[in-house]
């Protein structure tokens, strides 16, 4: 994907100045009606900023929890993730509930479309992570200082109409306003965006596999039919010299430096490397453990105090943290997992394709060859053996630092025999369990009491679309 032009990424930092001292207070009830004289041009770009950092900063605790990192300091005992939340409700959602209107008054509907898109990822981002979060009443202003928490089917309805509406707007023949270089993502290609829409159909489609059973497989390959096609279509944020990547910045850096965070997890590692003899190719940019025989490379562990020593980290060269890496927030690879997934019980021939088509779809993101890999008898088992275990498997190390695979464990609540070998740590004997759910961030126990005390539940609790 290329890369846009940087004076949309600095509109996108002059527009989030007024918020950038809201990140430890939210009130969800910003008025929308400040950013009225700002341009759909300038609009875009920012919102695609703000949806790649929530991703980030969610990624960042939330990859604690799946293992796919671990801290330097200790498994987390409870997590808010309010910078997660202030920044999708401030920085996210407030300009693009004005995107939207804007677009809307103005017909343009390939803007309206992308808004919507946008508003549908972000959304999803927070019921995932909280269940009941506030977006019907969300953006009302002074008229309403306590917006409803609408509860999580109500927010999954919601994310359903909004792509619904968002493939109408954006399959409209023509429209006058058309985005451009404004558009980082994309740059303006409507076709990859209505690739993003029914992508996004199609997962939170499969999100409902215990309400819906056998539906919500239906629905996810009916939606995969006009989804990704390949990695050109991955919906991204690529950063550069000028605005870096956070992971970059935030990680890398600060492990270089001594102000130790996060490394890559021991289990996620340990997966890499006994998968097959030869270990998996993706490890030599996952990793740095430079010299180190892969055999040797050991992950964090953060909930074991006698685990031996990390000897990897994340680096200024490991892939996901180089200053222009992008963050990748939906998939060609998700894509194809999901129909893996969808397909397992009805079409094995077909969810084996999609399977090694992940995977290979994973590898040449990442640059390396993986047909040594493709090719090993522990990977390539057969139509006739494939389980959801080989497709959660590589689905969990492609989606790397994704929020999504938080939800999938979930859905499959934390099942040793879809994640073999997976440990849920309760290091103080203070949890009771896995990690179901993010505490709301402590500013809204004040803000809208009434509303978190009828919707706070302990972590442990499954959230409605797990049950």
């Amino acid at each position: 994907m290329k890369i846009h032009s940087i004076k949309y990424l600095i509109i996108a930092m002059v527009l989030a100045v007024p918020f950038s001292s809201c990140d430890d207070f939210l009130d969800v009830n910003t008025d929308p009606n400040r950013v009225t004289a700002v341009t759909l041009e300038a609009l875009l770009p920012t919102t695609i900023e703000a949806t790649s950092l929530s991703h980030y900063r969610a990624a960042n605790d939330i990859s604690e929890i799946t293992q796919q990192v671990g801290s330097y300091f200790a498994y987390p005992e409870f997590l808010t993730l309010t910078t997660t939340w202030s920044n999708s409700y401030l920085k996210a959602l407030s300009n693009l509930n004005e995107l939207v209107k804007k677009a809307e008054s103005e017909s343009a509907p390939y803007y309206a479309g992308i808004g919507k898109t946008l508003q549908a990822i972000n959304l999803g981002l927070l019921t995932d992570s909280w269940e009941a979060v506030p977006f019907s009443e969300a953006f009302q202003g002074s008229d309403n200082f306590t917006p409803v928490y609408d509860s999580q089917e109500a927010n999954y309805n919601t994310i359903n109409s909004l792509l619904d509406e968002a493939i109408s707007d954006l399959q409209t023949p023509e429209s006058v306003f058309i985005p451009g270089d404004d558009d980082l993502a994309y740059g303006g290609d409507i076709e990859k965006w209505l690739k993003l829409a029914n992508t996004l159909k199609a997962r939170y489609a499969i999100h409902l596999s215990n309400k819906n059973g056998a539906k919500a497989n239906t629905d996810a390959l009916a939606a995969l039919v006009n989804g990704m096609e390949s990695n050109d279509d991955d919906f991204q944020l690529d950063y550069n010299s000028v605005n870096k990547n956070p992971w970059h910045t935030s990680v890398a850096l600060a492990n270089n430096t001594g102000n130790l965070t996060i490394a890559q997890g021991s289990y996620f590692v340990d997966l890499m490397k006994n998968t097959t003899p030869d270990g998996d190719p993706r490890m030599a940019v996952l990793t740095d453990a430079e010299g180190i025989a892969f055999p040797d490379i050991i992950g964090i562990n953060s909930f074991d105090e006698n685990a031996p020593a990390n000897n990897t980290d994340f680096s200024e060269s490991t892939w996901h943290s180089t200053e222009s890496a992008p963050i990748l927030l939906v998939t060609f690879a998700e894509a194809k997992f999901i129909e893996a997934e969808a397909a397992l019980l009805d079409d094995a021939g077909r969810a084996y394709q999609a399977y090694l088509d992940g995977i290979a779809a994973s590898m040449d993101k990442l640059g390396v060859d993986g047909s040594a890999y493709l090719a090993d008898p522990a990977v390539a088992v057969g139509a006739g053996n494939l389980t959801l275990a080989h497709i959660m498997k590589e689905k969990y190390i492609a989606l790397f630092l994704n929020p999504e695979t938080w939800v999938d464990m979930r859905r499959h609540h934390y099942d040793t025999a879809v994640y073999p070998g997976f440990v849920i740590p309760d290091p103080l004997g203070n949890i009771g369990g896995p990690i179901e759910r993010i505490r709301y961030p402590n500013d809204e126990f004040d803000r809208n009491g009434g509303e978190v005390a009828k919707n706070n539940k302990p972590q442990t609790e499954r959230m409605w679309r797990d049950q």
